[in-house]
């Protein structure tokens, strides 16, 4: 298959990126070629861009895919040319000590789409094609490209073990934290709480099932899950913002028994005050959630289902020359801003 021309949005150093000319992909035996409909925006990709993950410039960003496969290499079977899928960006190597235990997420030979090979902030990208996920009826690009978010938020609640009944606070109402805030009202939670700084996103919270939304920018949010709880705390929260000071914020409304799950990405080497008394006196306890190993499929047959609804969380659809914009706009935290979804080419 030929292609006129190749455009991708690529980041040649931190706060440098441009729209740019490369190489058209060709599948090799395992992989497909895949047309990008739709790539979400993820805060890792700002990242990037700001330069505060390693990476190696220039990088093509973008891991939240979905399109049609348009060419197959040698060797795969179970996808055509006209397929609509999705991807899962991360790839194991499945020999390693990790991945024969099937900690995959684990791989010490790990490598991901969008930051070590070419992302999908490109018209066509090359994506192993064990990697690939056929689209179930009725699912649409654009909410198929939270597959791999919704992926990864499910994976955190696998480890969280909502208990029907559960009472939940969700700290940070980005894109991530709404999801959360979904999954928590599916898992049967009794209470849902949102807290964020940005009135858009507690009212959108609102919308998606938080029982109670409290704007951290007008009043102390661990006075106030505390004052809905009688006192108690909650069993459960949810840490989406990535902030330090947050996670010691989110300790502290902790019912005894109490779980917290870290999931937004705090800057390495960052450090909290923890007392250690709190934790043995609770009886608390601490989990992480790293990425989205086996929960791919359950993903889009939720997606599909309705239940999980997206769509609204989609504030800008963005060609690949308005990316470097939406950038800047995300670092000045504008209070328009939810979720992009990067369309290449309609």
């Amino acid at each position: 298959m030929l292609y006129v021309s190749v455009r991708a949005l690529v980041i040649e150093a931190p706060y440098r990126c441009r729209v740019a000319d490369v190489s058209e992909p060709a599948p090799g035996p395992g992989e497909v070629v895949i047309k990008v409909r739709a790539c979400g925006v993820c805060g890792s990709d700002l990242h990037k861009y700001r330069g505060e993950i390693p990476v190696e410039y220039p990088v093509i960003p973008g891991h939240e895919i979905s399109g049609v496969v348009v060419r197959v290499g040698e060797g795969v079977e179970e996808l055509r040319e006209g397929d609509w899928v999705a991807v899962d960006p991360n790839i194991a190597c499945h020999s390693c000590s990790y991945c024969r235990e099937g900690l995959v997420h684990f791989c010490e030979k790990w490598r991901a789409i969008g930051v070590h090979l070419p992302g999908g902030y490109a018209e066509y990208v090359k994506v192993p094609a064990s990697n690939v996920y056929k689209l179930p009826s009725g699912l649409d690009f654009e909410a198929a490209a939270f597959a791999e978010p919704l992926a990864c938020c499910l994976h955190g609640h696998d480890i969280l073990g909502i208990k029907q009944g559960g009472e939940v606070t969700v700290f940070g109402l980005g894109p991530i934290g709404l999801l959360h805030v979904q999954l928590a009202k599916l898992s049967g939670s009794s209470l849902v709480v949102g807290v964020d700084l940005v009135e858009k996103k507690l009212r959108l919270a609102e919308r998606l099932g938080a029982d109670v939304v409290v704007n951290a920018a007008e009043e102390d949010p661990v006075r106030a899950v505390l004052e809905v709880t009688r006192g108690r705390g909650v069993g459960y929260v949810i840490e989406a913002t990535g902030v330090p000071k947050v996670v010691e914020q989110c300790l502290r409304v902790l019912a005894p028994k109490g779980r917290l799950l870290v999931f937004g990405v705090c800057p390495q080497g960052a450090k909290i005050e923890l007392e250690p008394f709190l934790v043995f006196r609770k009886e608390l306890t601490i989990l992480g959630s790293f990425i989205n190993p086996h929960t791919t499929s359950r993903a889009l047959r939720l997606l599909a289902s309705g239940r999980v609804r997206v769509k609204e969380l989609i504030s800008h659809k963005l060609r690949l020359g308005d990316v470097e914009d939406f950038f800047k706009r995300m670092i000045a935290h504008d209070p328009e801003v939810v979720k992009g979804v990067v369309v290449p080419r309609s």
